[in-house]
C-alpha cells in the first residue's frame, strides 16, 4: 500500500509551477509592502520631478530636497503601508553642489547644457531650511538668528542645521527602470500597479466565488424548475461577451476602483456555477448525503457541511484560474480608460500613458508594464494547471 505524497510535495515536484509560484509570492509581498520598497513614498507615486523626464534605465542623480513651508501631518505606519505619506521636501535634480561655511550652492541638472554653462544657485543654509518665511538672517556666534516675515525671530544651532543639511538636504537616486514622461520613477509606481491588480483580481475572485458557488449549489440541489430558471440565467450571462457586460456595469456604477471588482466578479461567477451545480447534481446522489437528509439534517446544513467540503478541489482550481482572468481584464479597462483612474498607477494604465513610445527610442515606458502583466498572468496560469493536476483523482489513481 503505497502512500501519496503531501499536496505541496506533488506541487513542487514540477519546477515551472514551483517558480511561478515563487513569483506570485515575491509580488504579492511587493505590493503589499510597496512603500518600503520604492524610493518615492507619495500616495500612488506620484511625485514628478522637473527636468528628469524620459530617462533611460539606470538614471541617476543628485536631488537637493527643499523642506515645503506647510507643516506636514505625521502619518502612522499602517497609513503609510497603505497609501504613502506627502513628501515634506520638493526635488531639485542638480548635476553638482557643495556646502560652504554658511551656504548650499547647487548647480541646477540640465541635460542638455554642460555644467560649465549652468549659472549656479546659492542659498543660505536657514534660508534652505526655513524658505521664504525667513527674511532676515543674522549669525551671533554659533546660532543663526532669524526673523521670519511674521515678524517672530528664532534661533537655531548652526550644528543642527548642519546635522539635517547633511542627513535630508541632498538625497542620491537611482531609477532602475528611468522615468516616465513626468519625471516620476517607472519601476516604483509598476510595483504599485501590480498591488492594484492583484487587489483587483482577489475581490473580483472572492466575489464570483461566492455568487457562483451559492447559486450553482441552490441549482444543482433542488433541480426541476429552480434548476431550469437558473440554468437560462446563467445561459443568458455566458452568451454576453465579458467585456461588453463589464462595460456595461463600469458605465452604470461609474468609474473607480470600488466598482472594477465588483465588475469583474460579477462577470465571472458564471463559470463557477456551471462547474458548482455539475458537482453538487453527482454529490446530492451520494449516501451520506441521503443520510443525512433523512435524518431530517437542514437543506442550509447539508450544502454547508457536506457538499460544500467535498468539492473545494475544483473550487480552487476555478478560483486560481479565474485570478488570471480578472487581472487581464482589469489591465483592459485600466488601458481602455474605464478602470483604475490615474493618478493611480494599474499596469493597464501605466501602458496606456506609456504606449506612444513603443516606436520611440524609450519602448522600455511601454514594454515593462506588458511584461510583467505577462509574467502575472502565465505564472498564475502554471500555478492553476498544477492544482488542477493535484486535484484530479483519476489522473492521480493512475500514476
Amino acid at each position: 500500500m503505497s502512500s501519496q505524497p503531501g499536496l505541496f510535495k506533488q506541487f513542487i515536484k514540477e519546477k515551472p509551477r514551483t517558480i511561478a509560484l515563487g513569483f506570485i509570492l515575491f509580488c504579492t509581498v511587493l505590493a503589499t509592502f510597496a512603500y518600503l520598497f520604492t524610493g518615492d513614498k507619495t500616495p500612488d507615486i506620484n511625485e514628478q520631478i522637473t527636468g528628469i523626464g524620459l530617462k533611460k534605465p539606470g538614471f541617476a542623480i543628485d536631488l537637493v530636497a527643499i523642506p515645503k513651508p506647510q507643516d506636514i501631518p505625521p502619518t502612522s505606519f499602517f497609513n503609510f503601508l497603505l497609501n504613502g505619506r506627502t513628501n515634506k521636501y520638493f526635488f531639485i535634480p542638480v548635476d553638482k553642489y557643495h556646502i560652504s561655511q554658511d551656504s548650499l550652492t547647487y548647480y541646477p541638472y540640465d541635460g542638455e547644457t554642460p555644467t560649465s554653462k549652468v549659472a549656479p544657485i546659492t542659498i543660505h543654509k536657514a534660508k534652505w531650511l526655513l524658505g521664504d518665511k525667513a527674511i532676515q538672517i543674522a549669525q551671533h556666534e554659533n546660532v543663526y538668528q532669524i526673523t521670519l516675515e511674521d515678524g517672530n525671530q528664532v534661533d537655531l544651532n548652526r550644528n543642527d542645521v548642519d546635522q539635517q543639511l547633511k542627513k535630508t538636504g541632498i538625497q542620491h537616486r537611482t531609477f532602475w527602470l528611468g522615468t516616465d514622461l513626468f519625471g516620476r520613477s517607472l519601476l516604483d509606481r509598476i510595483i504599485l500597479g501590480i498591488r492594484y491588480s492583484l487587489f483587483v483580481g482577489l475581490l473580483a475572485v472572492l466575489i464570483s466565488i461566492t455568487i457562483g458557488a451559492v447559486i450553482g449549489m441552490v441549482s444543482g440541489y433542488f433541480g426541476g424548475r429552480t434548476d431550469d430558471i437558473i440554468s437560462y440565467i446563467m445561459n443568458v450571462f455566458w452568451s454576453i461577451p465579458t467585456l461588453i457586460l463589464v462595460f456595461a456595469i463600469v458605465l452604470v456604477s461609474g468609474r473607480g476602483i470600488q466598482n472594477i471588482f465588483i465588475a469583474v466578479g460579477l462577470t465571472m461567477w458564471v463559470d463557477t456555477a456551471r462547474l458548482v451545480r455539475g458537482q453538487t447534481l453527482a454529490l446530492k446522489k451520494e449516501k451520506y448525503v441521503e443520510a443525512v437528509r433523512s435524518m431530517g439534517m437542514s437543506t442550509a446544513r447539508i450544502l454547508r457541511k457536506h457538499i460544500l467540503p467535498n468539492m473545494l478541489g475544483p473550487l480552487i482550481v476555478i478560483a486560481v484560474s479565474n485570478f488570471a482572468s480578472a487581472i487581464i481584464v482589469e489591465s483592459g479597462l485600466s488601458y481602455l480608460g474605464f478602470g483604475i483612474q490615474p493618478p493611480t498607477p494599474s499596469l493597464g494604465s501605466i501602458l496606456s500613458e506609456n504606449y506612444g513610445f513603443i516606436l520611440s527610442n524609450k519602448p522600455i515606458l511601454a514594454i515593462a508594464p506588458v511584461v510583467v502583466l505577462l509574467l502575472l498572468v502565465l505564472a498564475f496560469n502554471l500555478v492553476g494547471n498544477g492544482v488542477r493536476d493535484i486535484f484530479d483523482v483519476k489522473s492521480n489513481s493512475q500514476t
